[in-house]
């Protein structure tokens, strides 16, 4: 007896599509010396806010928000965000308020961010820290692609925070950091996995009592390495309820910044000196505290 032929057809997979980016934003700087928003494509959940002009900002520097519309990440979520600073634009990219990573039970989600800046573009891009909810699960990418000539400044922070008649701990955060020049050669990387049953544990060398982890960076080639460590160190003193770390990037890419805190309170103040240092060595101004 012969077997049908449907039983030997091949099984045709259908190809996988890319993900959908909900953000794609550019920036280029006008004759004038101004940056502008030069193109755009911002859709659900993210909404775009209008161009600022922030007091101490650099002359000519646009400042922008990016919040969510959603009220945080959901679990399976693949958010894609592209920013791009064209020839000598100056850019600072915020979100204006905490993203809550609420609890996620059967799938996890991912946020990652594309950065690209061109020759002698300034590029800032520091979103307020994630607030991890319990059972969260999230792995955040921040991708770099560094012309020769710019300068980006960018952070991945996050802390915790369980509501009113819940219990437990978020799963697991991770955070891959890749800094990379226009032809694909990796710069400098950096890699964070932690769960949350670990920092529960409270282990020396892991998280001891700390509640708030932060990752700053200030990526660029040709910068005073050096100065900048100092400077970093000078105004960021030791503190009790912080943990500090400034260590110099591979491949003359920069300086990396890692902190840790007791609370979101303490993180956001050492964060903010941390901007406001790097800022006023770059430009010689050092911006103001961020808006709530």
């Amino acid at each position: 007896m012969n077997a049908p032929q449907e039983l030997f057809r091949p099984l045709i997979v259908p190809p996988q599509q890319p993900p959908r980016v909900q953000a794609r934003i550019a920036f280029s700087r006008a004759p004038s010396g101004a940056s502008y928003i030069s193109a755009q494509h911002v859709g659900y959940p993210f909404h775009l806010g209008r161009t600022l002009k922030l007091p101490d900002d650099p002359q000519g520097m646009a400042a922008v928000y990016l919040q969510s519309c959603s009220g945080g990440i959901f679990a399976g979520e693949d958010l894609q965000v592209q920013l791009h600073a064209g020839p000598d634009s100056q850019v600072h990219v915020s979100t204006g308020a905490a993203t809550v990573a609420h609890s996620m039970l059967e799938q996890s989600a991912r946020q990652s961010v594309s950065l690209t800046a061109e020759s002698g573009a300034l590029l800032e891009y520091l979103p307020m820290a994630t607030i991890l909810f319990p059972l969260a699960k999230l792995h955040s990418q921040v991708k770099v692609t560094l012309h020769p000539g710019a300068r980006v400044m960018l952070c991945d922070a996050f802390c915790l925070h369980t509501p009113q008649q819940a219990a437990g701990i978020f799963d697991f955060y991770r955070a891959d950091l890749e800094v990379r020049c226009p032809a694909g050669r990796l710069l400098a990387g950096d890699r964070l996995a932690l769960n949350g049953q670990d920092m529960l544990r409270q282990l020396p060398g892991v998280s001891h009592a700390y509640q708030t982890l932060a990752t700053f960076m200030l990526v660029g080639q040709g910068l005073p390495v050096e100065a900048l460590k100092t400077a970093l160190r000078n105004a960021l003193p030791t503190h009790p309820d912080s943990y500090l770390g400034v260590s110099a990037l591979p491949n003359d890419c920069g300086v990396s910044l890692r902190i840790m805190s007791l609370d979101a309170v303490s993180l956001r103040s050492n964060l903010h000196k941390a901007w406001a240092c790097v800022r006023e060595h770059l430009t010689g101004v050092a911006p103001r505290m961020r808006r709530k």
